[in-house]
């Protein structure tokens, strides 16, 4: 387990992306390398090399990337990869070792908490834009990283299954097309079936993995957009309820009430009183 404290790391760059059609990581990516990387894909398949062998690219996949290490990878053409990237260095002790001279405790982690993972890199790499917010930015990479540790040495303890894991590529999978456009997401059926599961069974191992059954986790993401586009922009709660794929703005307050408390407008009002 690991002990990072906010002055430990400095941010070097940041940022989410959709990888273009043609992109690969080359050799010369790695050799250039100089400080630490950590990615996080969330949508996308891909393979990449490694210095100790070939993994797989999927959502929900981590990779604390170090220098002097092998790092080439390639996308499928037809489910482009989107990352999220953190470069970050030392400026002070970790456990009595210079950053640039720890091993972080992991090299390649598939994360069960990939909601909670692109949202805080999200998080982070957002106020790498706002003036005065290096420290917050460094406090969240702080408990990103051992949260991460943590999590790392709890799944040592219980390695999952084959079919068990295939379920949870295509959950993962699943879980991030329908946060990255909750308004396009299709009808439960018609998300099984794209998965090879009947209705049921599909619902069964969602709930398994996500802790929500696939309607609540689709109207959640919805929510979550919502309480963005409230905070961020100037637009009408009707067109903010039809953005995020609701048909009936009354049917949107409520579900709106009954996750957040308060009605949208009440949302929007509070977070503009000064």
């Amino acid at each position: 387990m690991i002990s990072l404290k906010p002055t430990d790391i400095r941010i070097n760059q940041s940022a989410r992306v959709r990888c273009e059609p043609g992109w690969n990581l080359g050799r010369s990516w790695a050799k250039a390398l100089r400080d630490f990387d950590l990615w996080f894909v969330w949508d996308g398949q891909g393979r990449m090399r490694l210095s100790s062998g070939e993994i797989g690219l999927r959502p929900g996949v981590c990779l604390w990337m170090r220098p002097g290490r092998r790092y080439e990878a390639v996308q499928d053409p037809k489910a482009r990869l989107g990352v999220n990237f953190i470069h970050f260095s030392s400026i002070e002790a970790v456990q009595d070792l210079p950053l640039s001279a720890f091993n972080p405790p992991f090299e390649v982690h598939r994360t069960r908490q990939v909601e909670f993972v692109d949202t805080l890199m999200r998080r982070i790499i957002d106020l790498g834009n706002e003036p005065n917010a290096v420290g917050a930015a460094s406090a969240l990479m702080a408990g990103l990283l051992a949260e991460l540790s943590r999590e790392h040495v709890a799944s040592l303890q219980m390695e999952t299954p084959g079919t068990e894991q295939r379920h949870r590529d295509i959950v993962m999978q699943t879980a991030a097309l329908i946060r990255e456009s909750p308004a396009k997401t299709p009808p439960v059926s018609e998300l099984a079936g794209k998965a090879g599961y009947s209705v049921d069974h599909f619902s069964r191992i969602f709930l398994k993995i996500t802790r929500q059954r696939p309607q609540d986790y689709i109207i959640n993401a919805k929510i979550e957009r919502a309480r963005q586009l409230l905070a961020e922009s100037d637009l009408t709660i009707g067109s903010i309820a039809e953005i995020v794929g609701f048909q009936d703005i009354f049917y949107f307050s409520r579900q709106f009430r009954q996750k957040c408390g308060v009605t949208p407008t009440d949302f929007r009002r509070g977070l503009r009183t000064y």
